[in-house]
């Protein structure tokens, strides 16, 4: 029940692209988040955004933080949530993938943790995932989107 009040109060707290002040993030939103996918073969909405994503920065992504490079998005999963980490792999990678930031109290926390480190520079809320971007000529800001359903 908590995950649903969370959903529903995101949905209304959050922005579209027209609440985004960055350029960065409103490009990403214009051309990706709020644009028609060209996929058809991905049913889960979920992973089509990731997908589309991926595709717009050209990156591929990994599950393992020994993967490295700038070609590579990496997806945090369960067992890599200490933010010190964290601080050094949004170094080594295009961006960082935080999954089901609000399905539970401590991947919550995590979330929160990593939006309230000035050590983490671009963070993007979509709800079902945050996104982590290590933008040197950017100040650090938060930005919480509207998931696309409708897509």
């Amino acid at each position: 029940m908590q995950y649903l009040w969370r959903l529903f109060f995101h949905f209304f707290s959050s922005n579209s692209r027209h609440g985004t002040h960055s350029p960065f993030v409103y490009s990403m939103a214009d051309e990706v988040i709020y644009a028609k996918s060209k996929r058809t073969h991905v049913s889960n909405k979920q992973q089509l955004l990731l997908f589309d994503i991926a595709a717009y920065f050209e990156v591929d992504y990994v599950s393992s933080p020994l993967e490295i490079g700038n070609d590579k998005a990496l997806i945090i999963e369960n067992g890599m949530e200490d933010v010190e980490q964290l601080v050094t792999l949004q170094q080594q990678f295009r961006y960082l993938v935080i999954p089901d930031i609000y399905r539970d109290n401590r991947r919550k926390l995590l979330w929160e943790s990593i939006c309230r480190d000035s050590r983490f520079i671009v963070c993007i809320d979509l709800f079902y995932y945050g996104l982590v971007f290590y933008r040197k000529e950017q100040p650090k800001e938060l930005f919480k989107l509207r998931f696309p359903y409708w897509r």
